[in-house]
């Protein structure tokens, strides 16, 4: 989601300054800033997600995962279960 709208912002800067500024548009746009844009969206997204994912989701013993999305019942039995587990 976070990719998506970081890639709806670089489109949107992009056409503003086409549209309003057309001068220094054409003078300094270079193809360089169209593979940026392209390319940040997916930066941008593999950081804000999978590496904390990652991080976060790292077993210490006697205690649940961060990232884990449950129904508080179910998290209630999982996180019992994980601890008597270790």
């Amino acid at each position: 989601m976070n990719a998506g709208n970081i890639g709806l912002v670089v489109i949107t800067l992009e056409r503003y300054f086409k549209v309003v500024h057309a001068i220094a548009h054409r003078k300094y746009y270079r193809k360089w800033m169209t593979k940026v844009g392209v390319a940040l969206p997916w930066i941008s997204g593999f950081c804000l997600y999978p590496i904390p994912a990652y991080i976060w989701s790292i077993e210490v013993p006697g205690q649940c995962p961060r990232m884990m999305v449950l129904t508080e019942k179910s998290s209630r039995q999982v996180c019992a279960a994980r601890t008597h587990m270790h």
